[in-house]
């Protein structure tokens, strides 16, 4: 029987269990994927935790990449021994095989590493709608990416940086630095040790960036406020360090007319055109020179080390699984 992560209550690591079952029936518009790889994401990590609360017990992992062995036969897109890959599904990708919406696999193009598809297609998409669609980045911008040396961050920064903005990212130690850099960074903040907002004024000559995003959420929100421009624009897509305290409408005009979003992923990939067009910009951007670092490959036996690295902040870039 194929192994299978579950959980039967939210709390720390320890509460994820591998188990065996048997795959159930496919329902109508499903595939089964028998997987190679699948990624670990920090909505993972907050699934796990109850920040998002899920019906109990319920797997994890909401991105993965593996070949096809059954199909449904109303996806004639797809076949049985399709490599394919797909990010932003209900969670249980943490497992051998599993049955997946039809709709949202991607097939994975024969230059694109599975490893990188399964660790970073939830990140490259994020990036994607972010860049391109949440606030167009452009050259002569001023950008802040907060966790610039996690999943999304790394990708973030050299797509930006691509396009021709400033880019400012911040990291939460001395280690993280150099790789912030190598990954598309002009000027690197580290926020434990610096006052961001303070730092992002002497950067831009007091002018503040064009659009802030922020993954971390409580611990960064305030200094991603006041680091914007006039009209600037927070994108708040995140909150590794929980949810930010509400903010009074008023406040966003005292600090220069500014604009606040909360995008999610599901919002912005809900049809599969959207799907596809945001998946192949980030692989043409692969293409294009867009390094995708796998920070840490772990063994899906491994689970618990895997989330406990990521809450520590002791991972770089994208990290996977594999069985």
């Amino acid at each position: 029987m194929p192994k299978v992560v579950k959980i039967k209550n939210f709390g720390a690591a320890e509460v994820m269990e591998i188990t065996e079952e048997d795959n159930a029936p496919l329902q109508a518009g499903e595939a089964r994927v028998e997987h190679i790889a699948v990624g670990l994401n920090y909505l993972d990590i907050m699934h796990r935790q109850g920040h998002y609360p899920l019906p109990l017990p319920t797997g994890l992992g909401v991105a993965g990449c593996g070949v096809i062995r059954e199909i449904s036969p109303e996806n004639p897109e797809l076949a049985v021994g399709d490599l394919v890959t797909y990010a932003g599904t209900p969670p249980g990708s943490y497992a051998e095989q599993r049955a997946v919406p039809a709709d949202r696999l991607v097939k994975l193009p024969p230059d694109i590493e599975p490893t990188v598809a399964a660790a970073a297609l939830q990140h490259g998409i994020t990036a994607a709608f972010l860049i391109e669609d949440v606030f167009p980045v452009a050259r002569g911008h001023f950008v802040l990416v907060h966790a610039a040396a996690g999943g999304v961050g790394t990708i973030l920064c050299q797509w930006a940086k691509a396009l021709g903005a400033t880019v400012i990212g911040t990291v939460g130690n001395q280690e993280k630095v150099s790789h912030a850099i190598e990954h598309g960074c002009d000027h690197v903040i580290v926020s434990t040790a610096e006052n961001v907002a303070e730092r992002v004024r002497a950067i831009t000559a007091g002018r503040g960036v064009d659009v802030a995003y922020d993954s971390v959420g409580r611990d960064t929100f305030e200094s991603s406020l006041k680091s914007l421009a006039f009209r600037g624009m927070l994108v708040s897509f995140g909150s590794a360090s929980g949810d930010p305290s509400p903010v009074p409408v008023g406040d966003l005009a005292e600090v220069g007319s500014v604009y606040l979003t909360r995008p999610r992923f599901i919002h912005y990939t809900r049809t599969r055109s959207d799907l596809l067009r945001y998946a192949t910009a980030f692989f043409e951007r692969i293409r294009n020179g867009l390094k995708v670092p796998i920070g840490r490959t772990y063994h899906i036996d491994e689970v618990v080390l895997a989330h406990k690295d990521v809450e520590s902040r002791k991972t770089k870039g994208s990290s996977v699984f594999v069985f």
